[in-house]
Formats: C-alpha cells, structure tokens, sequence
C-alpha cells in the first residue's frame, strides 16, 4: 500500500514547500519623500514599518495589523484634507510620529480609529488637526503620551482632543492636550480608564455624556471654561485629580447634571468660578475633597438625591455655598465636613462641633438674584446679618445643613504622602552618615 502512494506523498511534500508561508515578521524602512502608503499596502500582519526623519505629504490608511514607529523628526502631513491617518485593522501600533494638518470637516481627525481594537497610539504629535484622535465603535485601545492641539480658531471650531464614541474598554494615561474644542469627551462610551492626563486652555477638560463605568484619576485640568463636565451618566469616579483655575464667568471645578452614582473622592478643586455644582444628581458620594479658593465653593441647583459628603476642606471660598432647590443633609450621620466659616465650639472633644452648620445663608441667595451685593461681602452689616441668622434658623429658608461639622481641616491623602517623603529625606540622610562613620572608624582601626 505505501508503495503506491509513496510517489503521490512525496510530491505533496513538495508542493507544500513551494507555497509560501509568511512565519516572520518583517521590517521595512521608508525614507522621506516615499510612500508610507505603498510601505503598508505591501506589508504583512505584524510587520513593522520604519519612518526615517523626513517629510511625508500624504493621507494613510492602515488595514493590517502593522506597527508604524517614526524616528523623530518623522512628519506626516494630510495637507488639509480629511483624515491624516485612519486605522480600521487591530492591533495596530502607531508610535512616535508627529502628525499635522487634518481637513476642517467633520470628524477629520490626526488619527481616525473605526471598529479597530486592541490598537496603541503613544508618542505621537499631533497639531492644527480638527479632532487629535477619534475612536469610533472601538474597544480595549490604549492611548498614551501623546501631545495633542487643534487648529488657531476659537474653540467653537475645533473638535476634541480625543473623542470616543461607542464602544469602550479603552486606557488613556500621560496624554498632553491644549486648545481644543473639548479635552476628552465620552460619547456613549463604557468601562474607561483615564488617568494623569493633562488638559489646559479649552472648552470642557472632559465631556462626559450618556457613558458609565469611568474612573477618572490623578488627572490634572486647569484654566479652561469647565474643568469636569458630566451629563446623562452614570457611575462615575473621579480620584485624586487637580481641577484648578476655571474662571470663566459661567465655569465650573466639576459639573455634575442629572447625572446618578457619582464618586469625588481626594480632588483638588482649587480657584474656580463655583468649585462642585450639582443639578439633579442622585446617590453622589462626595468624599475628602479640597474645595479652596473658589468664587463659589459648592452649589446646588434643582432636586438632588440622596448625596453624601463627608471629610471635606471648604477653605478660603468667597462665598461657601449657593442653594436652591429641595433641602439636604452634608454629612454622612458620623463625620461632616470642615468649613472654614463655621464658628461654634467642640465642648466633648470628638472633633465635632456642637452646632449644625447651615449651608447656604439668605445672603448667599441673594447674591444669585442681585450679584452686585457681592461688593458688601464681609462687611459688618452682613456679618452681623448672617449672626441673627445663626441665632434665629427661621430668618433663612435654606434646610442644607452639616450636622457634624469638623472643627479642624481633614489631612488629605496628598499631605500625608508629601509628609511621610519630607520624614524620608531626614532619614536616608541619617543612614548615610552613619554607615560613613562606621566606615572612617574600620579604615582608621586598619591604618594603626
């Protein structure tokens, strides 16, 4: 029997030895002033396409699972029209390009990512591009340390710096990102991460609409209209980020609009036109947080639900609070906040004033319908009008109260990490000299 089939076996061998089998991934390198284009389209999954310092005037579309790396000074210029870089493979990895003039329309992005996953963008440029980088219906891309600016037009005419809609599962960590339209806005979007981020100069730091499941941390937003605004959501946590310097007259530290299951827990929300506002928020958790030096510290606007704060710094605010709205309770039924206007005693010692204190003075109130009485603000006549207060509740109408003030402010995680590295630096030093001492006593004791 092997007889017979031995010749139709051989044969077969070697027809398989002539079909050919991509095993390795190759490497192509491009120069300046050929086609990344051509590179790509003769390339193979998991091939990886070198970009030499140089000038490359073209639009790119990327269908295979490729690498594109730049040495620097790799430029990719769309020369003003759509997409300068558009991905719809997986697992694609773009890194260290500097990526440059998009068209102006709608969506025309540095890079344009559609149904692709699992692709990584990092260290690239991108400049005078309408969107940086927009995902749509996309899952599990990481985007990271990547500086991002739109073009030189008021901001009502740019796009985002990155824009995801749909889809989720995405990392975004270390990205620099200056005027544009809105910094990172979430469209529809689930199950993101973004943290250390920087966001300046623009409309919204981030955008959130209709998304849930994002965890927001050690990011830091500062001088653009709004630091944080979230609308539509749901289960959102915001950690440990720096909000500071939003001082347009209609912005906000953090912006939370009949949005449920909110976490702001260890913020600096510092120097903002009002710090923290909420409109219709339900089951919000507001948590160790520095509200300082704001306009306005806190505000609540229409019916909010079931909001906790407790551990909070309200510190140097020109006015602590604005209220309207339903009534509410700010502590948690153990620990309150710490207002830096609240002046009763702790008799028992436990940290806890005697005192409720109320939130949201007649004079607070009537600031929102005559603002110009902001020039008699701590001016004896309203001191001693906010003391009747305190003496007689029923001269204001406001029911938000703190029924367990602190009277010392709450350490927050920040100043105790800052604390225990300057306890540090005492310490390795008194390690080195002694193990330097030990040292010149042994030398000594050989040299007798």
């Amino acid at each position: 029997m092997w007889r017979l089939i031995r010749p139709f076996a051989f044969n077969f061998f070697l027809l398989l030895m002539l079909i050919p089998i991509h095993t390795d991934a190759d490497e192509f390198k491009v120069e300046g002033g050929q086609s990344i284009q051509r590179a790509v389209d003769n390339a193979g999954n998991g091939d990886t396409i070198l970009l030499s310092p140089g000038f490359y005037k073209e639009s790119v579309v990327i269908n295979k699972e490729v690498s594109i790396k730049g040495e620097e000074g790799a430029i990719i210029d769309g020369g003003g029209g759509g997409s300068v870089i558009t991905v719809t493979a997986s697992n694609v990895v773009i890194d260290g390009l500097t990526i440059q003039n998009s068209g102006s329309g709608q969506e025309d992005s540095g890079i344009y990512i559609e149904k692709s996953d699992k692709n990584v963008i990092q260290n690239n440029t991108m400049k005078n591009v309408q969107y940086g980088i927009y995902i749509s219906n996309s899952f599990e891309n990481q985007l990271l340390e990547n500086s991002i600016t739109s073009n030189n037009s008021h901001f009502s005419n740019r796009g985002n710096g990155i824009h995801m809609f749909k889809g989720g599962g995405h990392y975004l960590k270390g990205n620099e990102i200056a005027n544009v339209q809105d910094g990172i806005y979430f469209d529809f979007t689930k199950d993101i991460k973004v943290s250390e981020n920087h966001v300046s100069e623009s409309r919204y730091g981030m955008h959130f609409m209709f998304s849930e499941r994002i965890l927001a941390e050690r990011n830091h937003v500062e001088k653009n209209v709004t630091g944080f605004m979230v609308m539509d959501s749901a289960h959102i946590d915001f950690r440990e980020n720096r909000v500071t310097d939003h001082f347009h007259f209609r912005g906000y530290g953090i912006l939370i609009y009949e949005t449920k299951n909110v976490q702001v827990e260890g913020n600096e929300i510092l120097r903002n036109s009002t710090g923290l506002s909420l409109e219709y928020g339900v089951d919000t958790l507001i948590n160790r947080n520095q509200i300082a030096a704001n306009q306005v510290g806190l505000e609540f606007m229409g019916k909010n639900e079931n909001n906790t704060f407790s551990e909070n710094n309200f510190i140097g605010n020109v006015v602590q609070s604005k209220i309207s709205g339903e009534d509410m309770r700010l502590d948690d039924g153990m620990k309150g906040n710490y207002w830096d206007d609240y002046s009763s005693f702790d008799l028992s010692g436990d940290g806890v004033g005697e005192e409720a204190y109320k939130a949201g003075s007649l004079y607070d109130r009537l600031l929102r319908k005559q603002p110009y009485w902001q020039f008699f603000f701590e001016s004896p006549s309203i001191k001693l009008w906010t003391k009747a207060e305190a003496l007689f509740p029923s001269f204001g109408a406001a029911d938000v109260y703190d029924a367990r003030p602190l009277v010392e402010p709450v350490t927050m995680l920040r100043e105790a990490e800052q604390r225990s590295k300057d306890r540090m630096v005492p310490g390795v030093i008194g390690i080195l000299f002694i193990l330097f001492s030990i040292f010149v006593i042994v030398k000594g004791r050989k040299l007798r």
